[in-house]
């Protein structure tokens, strides 16, 4: 088994490469009622097999994307923005890919 201290070495090799990379944008969500049960399914959805960390922030708060108790617990509101932060080896693309998704999110 290896330990803590002989995995963040490598952890840090990984991030110093470049091999994940993070990018992050802010946007506002359009819906009425908020991020509830449907829209945070459908987010599920679109992020279900894909490689890489999702993550939403609203106000101060972070969010597994891939998570709905996660989602849900941010208690993201009407028309608020938020930032969504992706780590992938194709984080570019993740990103414009994830935010077109958020910003046509339907309730």
């Amino acid at each position: 088994m290896i330990g803590l201290k002989a995995l963040l070495p490598r952890m840090a090799s990984i991030y110093s490469k470049g091999v994940i990379n993070m990018v992050s944008q802010k946007i506002v969500l359009n819906l009425e009622i908020g991020l509830h049960a449907r829209p945070v399914s459908n987010v599920i959805s679109f992020l279900d097999g894909r490689a890489g960390s999702f993550t939403m922030i609203y106000k101060g708060n972070s969010a597994n994307c891939k998570s709905a108790l996660s989602l849900l617990s941010l208690g993201v509101g009407s028309n608020a923005e938020v930032e969504v932060v992706v780590e992938s080896n194709n984080e570019e693309a993740d990103l414009k890919d994830f935010v077109a998704f958020l910003l046509n999110l339907e309730e």
